[in-house]
């Protein structure tokens, strides 16, 4: 059985929204998740109103959450993606993460991937694996292209994140048998979210405010789940559904329902 995580990105400063931790705690642990995947706004929001890392984690604990994954790092410019470690370092090493959220915005070249393992060696220092996320707008753009960067970095535990969004709105349509080919000891983890097809004009909005909870959408999220299960798949699952709709709910029943819908896509596979 996979191990479930609430991302905060919907209900974040992100969107102009208060952080509301304590709520979003709450959330997680009432709709049944086993941990948070907080996003980079909503921890430095927190920051700014005093709420140190040290009290987040005692209250992450105190509910038997875990920090799942820090949303993230894009590798660009060094200066850029060095300053971004050191505060998702800091945010990692602080919360226990387990992993840290990597998208590639920089060509994978002999200086990119020094920059990927940069970025590997220091977040490994405080036991955090780097998950590696393709998208349209990233420099790898579906899992062989980010798999082959991880081999030609030689990471050593650096692995893909699947995306459902991502995977199944690649501009050349989900890739099943690279999926099929991903070795386990590849896959870093899952981000769960339903939705349409988007063209390539609205692909961002979209991106945004359009995604949808795991079966209200059109992907073949049983057949994902189906591959996931032939690879003995038990690892983590973070549900991301960006959208403009639900993040007018309050985050209590926004969590209840993706915890719920969640649940579902698995246990239907």
């Amino acid at each position: 059985m996979p191990r479930f995580a609430l991302a905060t990105i919907n209900h974040s400063p992100m969107h102009r929204l208060p952080s509301i931790w304590e709520r979003h705690l709450d959330a997680a642990v009432a709709a049944g998740f086993d941990a948070l995947s907080p996003d980079v706004f909503w921890l430095r929001a927190l920051q700014k109103e005093g709420v140190s890392l040290e009290r987040l984690r005692e209250a992450l604990d105190a509910r038997g959450l875990g920090c799942m994954e820090i949303a993230g790092i894009a590798v660009e410019a060094p200066a850029e993606t060095l300053a971004a470690l050191e505060e998702t370092v800091r945010y990692a090493e602080g919360l226990g993460a387990e992993f840290a959220n990597v998208r590639f915005l920089v060509a994978p070249d002999a200086a990119g991937q020094e920059l990927l393992c940069r970025c590997e060696d220091a977040l490994a220092k405080v036991g955090t694996r780097i998950a590696l996320e393709f998208s349209r707008g990233t420099k790898t753009r579906n899992i062989s292209e980010t798999l082959s960067l991880i081999e030609s970095a030689e990471t050593r535990s650096a692995g893909v994140t699947l995306d459902t969004w991502h995977f199944f709105l690649a501009r050349d349509g989900p890739d099943w048998s690279a999926f099929e080919a991903l070795p386990l000891s590849k896959l870093a983890n899952v981000q769960l979210s339903d939705g349409v097809p988007v063209g390539d004009q609205s692909y961002y909005e979209a991106t945004l405010n359009e995604r949808r909870l795991p079966g209200e959408g059109e992907f073949d999220l049983t057949r994902f789940a189906q591959v996931l299960r032939r690879k003995d798949f038990d690892g983590a699952v973070i549900v991301e559904v960006l959208s403009a709709q639900l993040r007018n709910l309050p985050v209590e029943d926004f969590a209840l329902q993706a915890g719920a819908t969640s649940r579902r896509w698995w246990a239907a596979a």
